[in-house]
């Protein structure tokens, strides 16, 4: 038996009310796995109590190094250090004895200022109290401590900096900067309105949700904390990037119109990409600041709609009486954000949810409410598409074309028509497709980088694209939703990798086939949908002869070595019978998240070719609907005694096979190996997925009797996997992936609150929809 968790750690753990003694009972057996015939030390508990999530792997850091103490802060826990500099740390809390999460800066303050420091930050705090703006955050507690460290306690707004953002993106479109202006601006002008200045407006400091929220953080309290700026002052580079000339070298304070000139650069920085001035000198940005004129930012980013452009010029202007009064006059011109606003924000956040983000026009268009600038675009955009193509399609030309598409009133006739052309259609209907479909349009040539751009809807037909210089990506652009067609031959890959993303690859043959056939060392797939044809699943030896060779993505890689072979899937939608994934060979890794599949045949095939190897399995938020099995094994995998264990880890998914008979995990073979029992190591490391309770976990298939066994002593493999009663919200659709969401689980979830199985709204490649409208 594993000795138990020291009185100590014990003792830590019930004050700061982390866990109790039914969660060390919960932790027992994955100790008892970690640490086998070893003593279970204390790092054993913690490394248990953080796989079961009731720690965090910085609580479980403090605690391994003797440092628990530090994790109370207060009457506060610290869950996450979230942003530190020289004086001080952010935290992630939640208060003892409450579950609600907040956000906890501690700031070192001289000792002969913290007492004035103090009575500041109440002042603060009286002012804000009852004041509530979803733009913006001002603190609502001041927590009194031992030493000198101002401690406030703000609201926590769970979403990502822009400085996080514009480093993954680039520059931002005009359209979305002024949505991000517009929104800010209504949050400076309520608190202007209430005596209150915010006084450290800057890129780490606006999250963006979501939900589509610009929301501007750390409200007051760096006025406090610096009332008075000297190039003493211990402050981030980054600080220096919107600082008002007349805070610098003159004991003045912070003003509504010193925020105005932040704002105005923050905004010329989404724009450009970069700072007004780009010294990593902080004596020279300040020095900067003070003598030059910030440039306009057409230089940089001549698409910026001229109403954007002279705003940022009056904001950033050198004297302050120059600016502009408040910033109710300006969100005045500019028209206060709309539900519209938030919802164009809402699209371009969850672009940055795959691996590599692309922009297209309907989800960041350049349309400011006023198109008082068309006209002078026109020339600017005739002079500029060679750029712009050079550069890849680049959104900012895109945007700017929606917008004078929808100014001249055609968009919704578009929308109509691409609407009309671009409906799933299912398996049964793919003869129909191709005999409507007598010519379809040429996939373009790849760019010297290896890109192939699709701003049409098409068709396309399917070629054989080798790209042998590195990697190959064949992108949709959103909105668009363009389809490649396979009628004949499937279309045929080689790079060294190869990456999908946006895009319908479907079936238009009356016999099934291949969809997709990949030679590469890494696939990535994204927001992608795949529709096959159907495939007769009658259990004949001639049909699984037949559905084992078929898959809508078929993988081999260029070199046989497992070393580097990685296939990755988020995102996407198989419909139909065909295999989802035909493997050729075994790749090293293989990670899947928020992905469905709705129809028979496996989801993952290894072909009788495949030679045994160490396979690794990670699956996330996956749906399979009266799906084959999950993973179905051939060859070597399914007869070879001793190959290697499969490693499995699924997390929050929910596997629903059409047969009852069939096995979540299926080895065909006359002669499968003895030692079925260890195949594979099933865990959940974040939480547990499900299978209704008739699931058959591992059976055996002999093709040539057609003789189905079910292994009982499997069950040991399966941990973190728990048998419910499953209702999706609607009934099985091949064209609809928000029907198989999951509803409603007849039984309590041990290490979740949330049901598990797909978020529907992020599969598949974008929908152009309503979203051309003019602003409000």
């Amino acid at each position: 038996m594993n000795e138990p968790p020291s009185h100590e750690l014990v003792r830590q753990l019930s004050e700061l009310q982390l866990c109790n003694s039914g969660d060390l009972r919960r932790a027992r057996g994955r100790v008892r796995r970690l640490s086998f015939d070893l003593p279970a030390f204390d790092s054993v508990w913690i490394d248990s109590l953080v796989q079961l999530r009731l720690l965090t792997p910085y609580q479980a850091k403090l605690l391994e190094q003797g440092r628990a103490s530090q994790l109370q802060i207060g009457p506060f826990v610290a869950i996450d250090e979230i942003g530190r500099n020289e004086l001080g740390s952010t935290y992630l809390a939640q208060r003892l004895n409450r579950r609600d999460r907040c956000v906890v800066k501690r700031q070192e303050i001289e000792h002969t200022r913290f007492r004035d420091a103090q009575r500041q930050m109440s002042t603060v705090l009286e002012r804000a109290k009852g004041f509530a703006h979803p733009q913006l955050i001002f603190p609502h507690e001041l927590v009194t401590t031992d030493d000198d460290r101002l401690v406030v306690v703000s609201r926590f707004v769970p979403g990502l900096p822009l400085n996080e953002l514009l480093v993954r993106r680039g520059r931002f479109p005009a359209g979305i900067v002024f949505e991000i202006g517009r929104q800010l601006l209504d949050g400076l002008a309520a608190a202007q309105a209430k005596s209150l200045l915010h006084g450290d407006i800057r890129m780490s400091n606006v999250r963006l949700t979501d939900t589509g929220l610009a929301v501007l953080v750390d409200g007051g309290i760096r006025p406090v904390i610096h009332p008075e700026l000297t190039i003493h002052d211990q402050l981030t580079l980054e600080a220096y990037d919107g600082l008002a000339p007349e805070l610098i070298g003159t004991g003045a304070t912070a003003t509504a119109r010193s925020d105005m000139y932040s704002l105005g650069c923050l905004l010329w920085q989404l724009l450009t990409g970069r700072p007004p001035f780009t010294t990593a000198d902080p004596l020279a940005k300040i020095a900067s600041h003070q003598t030059r004129t910030i440039d306009d930012v057409r230089t940089l980013a001549p698409d910026t709609p001229a109403i954007l452009a002279e705003t940022i010029r009056q904001l950033t202007a050198p004297k302050a009486e120059e600016r502009p009064r408040s910033f109710a006059d300006v969100l005045q011109r500019w028209g206060r954000p709309s539900s519209f606003s938030r919802g164009k924000l809402k699209q371009f956040r969850r672009l940055f949810d795959g691996d590599v983000p692309h922009f297209s026009s309907s989800g960041a268009g350049d349309r400011v409410s006023r198109p008082l600038w068309i006209g002078s675009f026109l020339f600017a955009i005739t002079g500029a598409v060679a750029m712009f193509y050079d550069a890849g399609l680049r959104t900012e030309l895109l945007d700017v074309v929606s917008h004078l598409y929808s100014a001249a009133q055609v968009s919704r006739q578009a929308a109509t028509q691409s609407t009309a052309s671009s409906q799933n259609i299912t398996a049964d209907s793919n003869a129909d497709l191709a005999r409507n479909l007598p010519h379809l349009k040429p996939l373009p040539a790849p760019t010297p980088e290896g890109v192939i751009f699709l701003n049409e809807h098409g068709p396309y037909d399917a070629p054989v694209v080798k790209f042998m210089k590195g990697k190959l990506v064949i992108r949709g652009t959103l909105g668009v939703k363009p389809e490649i067609v396979v009628r004949d031959t499937p279309l045929q890959l080689t790079a060294t990798s190869i990456s999908l993303e946006h895009l319908v690859v479907r079936h238009a043959a009356p016999h099934p086939m291949v969809l997709v056939e990949s030679h590469c060392q890494q696939l990535n797939i994204l927001n992608c949908e795949f529709v096959a044809s159907p495939i007769n699943t009658s259990r004949s030896q001639e049909d699984f002869s037949t559905a084992n060779e078929i898959g809508s993505l078929k993988w081999e890689p260029l070199d046989k070595k497992p070393r580097a072979n990685q296939i990755a899937i988020k995102n996407t939608n198989f419909v139909g019978d065909a295999n989802a994934l035909l493997l050729m060979q075994a790749p090293q890794s293989l990670t899947v998240v928020n992905t469905l599949k709705v129809g028979q045949g496996a989801f993952v095939a290894i072909h009788a070719h495949c030679r045994a190897s160490s396979l690794s399995l990670d699956l996330d938020h996956m749906t399979l609907r009266e799906s084959g099995p999950l993973l179905q094994l051939s060859g070597e995998f399914a007869e070879k005694e001793g190959a290697a264990a499969i490693q499995i880890d699924a997390s929050d998914s929910v596997f629903h096979l059409a047969d009852e008979k069939s096995g979540l995990i299926t080895v065909e073979s006359a002669k499968p190996r003895t030692d079925l029992n260890a195949m594979a190591q099933w865990k959940a490391s974040r939480s547990e997925s499900v299978v209704p309770p008739s699931t058959r976990l591992l059976t055996t298939l002999d093709p040539t009797g057609n003789q189905i066994r079910t292994v009982d002593d499997a069950a040991d493999q399966f941990e973190g996997l728990m048998a419910r009663r499953i209702q999706f919200v609607g009934k099985k659709d091949l064209s609809r992936p928000r029907e198989s969401k999951t509803a409603q689980l007849e039984g309590p979830r041990v290490e979740s609150t949330q049901l598990p199985g797909i978020d529907p709204s992020q599969i598949g490649p974008a929908k152009r929809s309503t979203q051309v409208r003019p602003s409000q």
